[in-house]
């Protein structure tokens, strides 16, 4: 073999090397590069040091049992149920008061005396007497006005008999009914909640309003409360009590059905279909998918899929 014929030889063999040693970087670099973040030939999770992959941070709930109801709010008054309204059986003017707004007074009372004496002409006066026992909570004139037959001298009830008057929306009509609780909200009282019942429904709705107006009854009596009082309430239509609940922002919708994601023992994210039942704006029933005590994610959700290692924080640390 000539010399020109060994030095091609040695090129064309330092060439096939090269070559063989280009491709076995490449192969190399793909190798790694195919190995998730933190995984360096060790243990799943770990990387240089021993550090561990970063985790979604959350917040999370451990399901428990409760009551869980739904209810319509509204407003009402207090108001006494038994009242009756007293008229004078004469025109005049009123000369002489003997009561006050609040007195307790019984039947047969002189209430007022009034004048009907006219111009030039004197008429003996009359005294206006209550019809019943109770107490005064209306008593609109005072002594020098002058008062018609048609309109009441003074309001007397019966203020052991209190009572909330509310009026209902038309959409809601179909849900009540006479016993429904609810759970009553004074100004004057804040932070107490007192217990209350529908006594009567008005069988005929308001025109103008398109309310229905019901009436509700005190459970226990509370001489603190006055006629006349503000009162915001909770009308429980619909409850299970004792049944598993979550937060209602905890569910979400996929893909047409209700999921949660619940932290497994692994601490990853893990998606559970569920079945719901009585749900509210802030507590969702559980019929089905959850079980009592399961790590519920509550919060941070929109950045997980199912398998996402998580990380249960307290909500002020969650971005």
């Amino acid at each position: 073999m000539s010399k020109t014929g060994k030095g091609d030889r040695i090129v064309q063999i330092i060439l096939l090397l090269m070559i063989a040693a280009g491709i076995s970087v490449i192969v190399f670099l793909n190798i790694s590069s195919s190995k998730p973040s933190g995984m360096s030939g060790g243990r799943p999770g770990a990387g240089a040091g021993g550090a561990e992959t970063a985790a979604v941070a959350v917040e999370a709930e451990a399901a428990g049992r409760s009551d869980v109801y739904q209810f319509i709010r509204v407003n009402g008054d207090v108001t006494v149920d038994t009242s009756v309204d007293i008229y004078s059986d004469t025109s005049g003017k009123v000369v002489r008061s003997n009561i006050n707004l609040g007195d307790s007074v019984r039947r047969d009372t002189a209430l007022i005396v009034v004048d009907p004496s006219l111009p030039g002409q004197v008429f003996s006066t009359s005294t206006v007497r209550s019809t019943i026992s109770g107490t005064v909570i209306d008593l609109p004139y005072r002594v020098g006005d002058r008062i018609t037959t048609s309109s009441p001298i003074a309001t007397i009830g019966d203020l052991n008999d209190l009572i909330i008057m509310t009026y209902v929306p038309e959409r809601f009509v179909a849900t009540l009914r006479e016993g429904l609780a609810a759970e009553v909200y004074l100004d004057a009282f804040p932070g107490e909640t007192f217990a209350a019942e529908i006594m009567e429904i008005n069988p005929v709705m308001d025109v103008n309003t398109r309310t229905l107006s019901v009436k509700l009854n005190l459970i226990n009596r509370d001489s603190r409360i006055r006629p006349g009082m503000f009162a915001s309430m909770k009308l429980i239509t619909n409850e299970s009590p004792d049944t598993i609940a979550i937060p209602a922002r905890a569910v979400l919708s996929y893909y047409g059905d209700q999921i949660v994601y619940v932290i497994n023992d692994q601490g990853l994210a893990e998606r559970r279909l569920i079945r719901t039942g009585l749900s509210t704006d802030e507590t969702v029933e559980i019929l089905e998918g959850i079980e009592v005590g399961e790590m519920i994610i509550t919060q941070g959700q929109g950045r997980l899929t199912d398998g996402t290692m998580v990380r249960a924080i307290d909500p002020e640390e969650i971005l």
